[in-house]
């Protein structure tokens, strides 16, 4: 009976040491997620006329996989948070503009929306819905991955731009599994 009472003891006081060497071992890494989308309007073409607004859509895959600070993680990440978004247009000449601009990620939602860029490089930080940042964290966490989109329409044909996602983040790892 002495036994059993010190074996139960004994497994009390080493399970939650367990857990707490466990989260001990974690690490956090802030890093930057980003992700380029090249836009390209019009061509060289006869028709086309530097005043007229076209529109225009992109899509790139934003992956942890190409992130330098993870890349020793990837397969022990527990916790991804998405603490700001900074959306930078590059690319735009004189008298060529942006309309509208919406961004968002693929089968998520809406990240924003901003209008009247004329300005090279651009940016700006939408105000981002809490549900949206925590359902693109679960995508994260299961796909180690995210599409995100830009959308609107320019004027200033032919014009080539880029559109960058810039995510802060913090990624809480296992430095041991």
């Amino acid at each position: 009976m002495k036994t059993k009472l010190t074996l139960l003891l004994a497994l009390l006081i080493i399970l939650p040491g367990c857990e707490w060497l466990k989260k001990a071992s974690e690490v956090t890494i802030t890093t930057d997620l980003t992700a380029n989308i090249p836009i390209v309007l019009g061509g060289k073409s006869a028709n086309v006329n530097s005043g007229i607004a076209g529109p225009f859509n992109g899509t790139a895959i934003l992956s942890l996989n190409g992130n330098p600070d993870l890349k020793n993680y990837l397969d022990n990440i527990r916790e991804i948070t998405l603490k700001n978004l900074v959306i930078t247009i590059e690319g735009l000449s004189v008298g060529q503009a942006i309309t509208t601009v919406t961004a968002e990620i693929l089968n998520i939602g809406e990240l924003g929306t901003q209008t009247n860029i004329t300005g090279n490089p651009y940016s700006f930080t939408p105000a981002v819905n809490a549900n949206i940042y925590g359902a693109a964290e679960a995508m994260l966490l299961d796909d180690l991955a995210i599409t995100v989109v830009a959308n609107g329409n320019a004027t200033g044909e032919p014009m080539a731009f880029n559109v960058r996602f810039n995510f802060e983040a913090e990624v809480v790892a296992a430095a041991i599994d």
